[in-house]
């Protein structure tokens, strides 16, 4: 095997996109295309857009369920079309009909070939601050042996998805370890507010680095979100960021980079406690 071949086995290419979806699903697909196209230009493998990228998610209960129950299925065609066309895996949030009169907030991946490879519905709705998801999407129900949680793999790596609040709960994070991932694509709509950015950034890394792995994570932007997308690497640091109100960062995930830090720190390897569902 040439040393090439060796690097290509390696190293998976990846994208965060950033974009502020609106109640116009065909406008959305438009810049959802876009964006994908120029991530597979650049060489992107793995593209991860925002939670709800589907529609707005400032919508109301009635115009979510709506849209929901009008364009999921059109949405769906249109991303597998995109990943085909394209040559690449997308991660994206989108509403589907829910139970009674609510919809489900969703992370779905469509492969490169058009397949869809998982599908995830949220498990933490974003009762806080305020705010009341609980009333806009169902609720989503635990499974025996975590079989509500979504892996996928791609060349070297296990990607997990996580939504948006799902993140300020570590015990998640590492059931998606204890299932083999490790790198993890958070998908969402990080409301503003005060202290947002901070407690998003501050999350995003320490996921990363408690876990030691690579973490993705696409948000809307500002105003009404905290942007900020950004890929991580397992040490922490920072490899590429969206500061602007749309855009892509892009970096390259080496699984020898990963496999040397995990014995560098094989913190997952010294754990005294396991989790457990509830």
């Amino acid at each position: 095997m040439t040393t090439r071949e060796v690097q290509a086995e390696d190293t998976v290419t990846v994208a965060v996109a950033q974009f502020a979806s609106i109640a116009d699903t065909g406008r959305n697909i438009d810049r959802i295309a876009a964006l994908t196209a120029e991530a597979a230009a650049r060489g992107a493998r793995l593209v991860a857009f925002p939670e709800a990228a589907s529609y707005a998610f400032t919508s109301s209960a009635e115009e979510l369920a709506a849209a929901a129950r009008r364009d999921c299925a059109t949405f769906r065609a249109a991303m597998a079309a995109i990943a085909r066309d394209h040559g690449v895996d997308l991660a994206v949030g989108l509403y589907a009909p829910g139970r009674g009169e609510l919809s489900d907030n969703l992370l779905v991946v469509f492969g490169a070939d058009g397949s869809e490879r998982g599908c995830y519905q949220k498990l933490h709705l974003y009762d806080a601050f305020h705010y009341r998801e609980s009333e806009k999407n169902s609720t989503a129900s635990l499974k025996p042996d975590f079989a509500e949680l979504t892996v996928f793999d791609l060349g070297p790596f296990r990607f997990g998805l996580i939504n948006c609040y799902d993140l300020r709960f570590p015990e998640m994070a590492r059931a998606l370890i204890d299932l083999g991932a490790d790198v993890l694509v958070v998908c969402a709509g990080w409301t503003s507010g005060p202290l947002k950015e901070l407690h998003w950034e501050t999350l995003l890394r320490a996921r990363a680095i408690e876990n030691t792995v690579y973490v993705l994570a696409s948000s809307q932007p500002a105003p009404l979100s905290a942007g900020l997308s950004m890929i991580i690497d397992p040490t922490g640091l920072i490899l590429g960021t969206v500061p602007a109100s749309e855009g892509l960062a892009i970096a390259p995930l080496s699984r020898r980079h990963l496999d040397n830090w995990r014995e560098i720190l094989p913190s997952l390897e010294h754990r005294r406690y396991t989790i457990t569902a509830r």
